[in-house]
């Protein structure tokens, strides 16, 4: 049985039950108990469950602490710069882009072309990070400070970012769950709704521990975007229940 097939049939298990034993885990799936210890570690790094003695549980799908900037920045690393560089070969010569706070968004500044290309963005990070060159049109939102995500939101932000016109909107987000985008913060998410709304290619980014959460405010819906950006990690079961309503690259 391949790698894939047995974490699928793990995180059925863990949606049908509130514990799975690792000693079961075995006789299901005909494998070492070092085999379910090494699947059960790679589905807890994805966010798809908590280990505990003996065995694994599923995890809080509710919201929890919204994590500052640094700390998003040292999670998920390898699959946000697998995720980056989908973003970046999206990026044609003569866009009009948005990109939104996000540590995986920031990160594609690494793998950018060198053609000219006009950068809307409400994220000091991602704004501090694209100012390091003189090659892009780089342009700045305003408006009321959130230190947490150093995004810029509220009415004045909102207020020039209706007026414009978009090629591509790259968002990110706390959370997805069968229909519904999440995010921390319904200030941000205005914003991003707005952004979105006026795009005309609208990407979603979210690495795969996003997939089946929720946060504390739904900003958009998945069969209004053009597409979900995502890792490999991604199980065959959420890409099928994702599909139901929008285009997957990963």
């Amino acid at each position: 049985m391949l790698k894939q097939q047995r974490l699928n049939i793990i995180q059925e298990l863990l949606s049908q039950k509130e514990i799975v034993q690792v000693s079961d885990l075995t006789n299901i799936l005909n494998v070492t108990e070092m085999t379910v210890r090494r699947d059960l570690k790679t589905l807890e790094d994805a966010g798809k469950l908590l280990r505990i003695h003996g065995g694994a549980k599923p995890v809080d799908n509710s919201f929890n602490k919204e994590l500052s900037h640094i700390e998003k920045q040292e999670i998920m690393i390898e699959e946000k710069k697998y995720i980056s560089k989908k973003i970046a070969n999206l990026i044609k010569s003569g866009d009009t882009i948005f990109l939104g706070p996000s540590t995986t968004i920031e990160n594609m500044y690494d793998y950018m072309e060198d053609f000219p290309t006009r950068i809307i963005t409400n994220s000091i990070h991602v704004f501090n990070k694209f100012n390091n060159s003189n090659k892009y049109d780089l342009i700045l939102i305003g408006g009321s400070y959130r230190y947490r995500t150093g995004a810029f939101v509220g009415s004045i932000a909102n207020q020039a970012l209706s007026k414009m016109r978009i090629s591509k909107a790259f968002i990110g987000t706390n959370g997805i769950s069968r229909n519904e985008i999440y995010t921390a913060n319904e200030e941000e998410g205005t914003t991003q709704e707005i952004v979105l709304n006026n795009a005309r290619e609208k990407y979603i980014v979210a690495d795969s521990s996003k997939i089946d959460k929720e946060d504390f405010y739904k900003f958009y819906n998945l069969d209004e975007i053009t597409a979900l950006i995502t890792d490999e990690k991604i199980t065959d079961k959420e890409k099928k229940d994702i599909e139901k309503y929008t285009r997957i690259i990963c």
